[in-house]
């Protein structure tokens, strides 16, 4: 099993957020790994469920936005939120959004709404100000109890804190991960919302890939970039498949 983030992690950070694209050899493993039908390959993201579609498109793939609150599978399949998450989210933006917008006043600070989640983007803050920037957030988590992740120039605050990269690999392994082990499970990712996946796939003695420096997780291996990412899981899955399918001679 095999879940991958996006930005970052299978496509290069790119100034243009909308400009953001799978690394090309990413693509192909990813083609590769779902070519064979007994694994199950995932690109999970904190960017919707539509704009995710748009970016990855490979067969049998199955993706998920929203950190784990939207899935489409292969087929045409839809998994989402009941009703219930749908007003425990409109009461929580409510309470939420008003003091987004305090912080979207500070200049160069660009929030995006992702319905789900929000991402506060301050890449073009000046230096001055990226500490009131921080600490307006801080407010914010202080204040409303949110959960807020940081990666490379963004924060990420998610209106339901539970919902974050280790739900959407809980949630895999409930939907797709019956017949694996926790030994089979592999992830990579780059940032602060991947690291809370990475340490719950480790502590069930699973693979990760931290993508980067952006984030130090004990247990990881380390490649330097997308395309790196690529190689080694080319590699680990020929050294799997030459073992006949036994993980725990892939484990370094």
């Amino acid at each position: 099993m095999w879940a991958f983030d996006f930005d970052g992690t299978l496509s290069h950070l790119v100034p243009d957020r909308h400009a953001a694209a799978l690394d090309p050899e990413c693509e192909d493993m990813l083609r590769d790994l779902s070519a064979d039908t007994s694994q199950v390959v995932a690109v999970t993201s904190s960017r919707t469920l539509e704009d995710l579609k748009s970016r990855v498109s490979v067969d049998n793939v199955i993706l998920s936005g929203s950190s784990g609150l939207e899935w489409w599978v292969p087929g045409g399949h839809w998994i989402g939120p009941n009703g219930r998450a749908r007003e425990r989210l409109s009461k929580e933006r409510k309470r939420i959004v008003p003091g987004l917008m305090k912080v979207e006043q500070i200049p160069g600070v660009e929030v995006e709404d992702k319905t789900w989640s929000a991402a506060v983007h301050f890449r073009h803050v000046a230096q001055e100000d990226r500490l009131l920037v921080s600490r307006e957030l801080e407010n914010l988590r202080t204040n409303h109890g949110i959960a807020l992740h940081y990666g490379p120039d963004v924060a990420e605050i998610q209106f339901i804190p539970e919902s974050n990269k280790k739900l959407a690999v809980q949630t895999l392994v409930k939907l797709f991960g019956s017949a694996y082990s926790s030994r089979d499970i592999v992830y990579a990712g780059d940032d602060q919302n991947d690291a809370l996946a990475m340490r719950w796939v480790l502590e069930r003695k699973g693979i990760v890939y931290v993508v980067g420096d952006r984030i130090s997780v004990n247990g990881a291996n380390v490649v330097e970039s997308p395309t790196a990412l690529a190689r080694a899981v080319r590699k680990r899955f020929a050294r799997t498949q030459a073992m006949g399918g036994d993980w725990s001679a892939s484990h370094e």
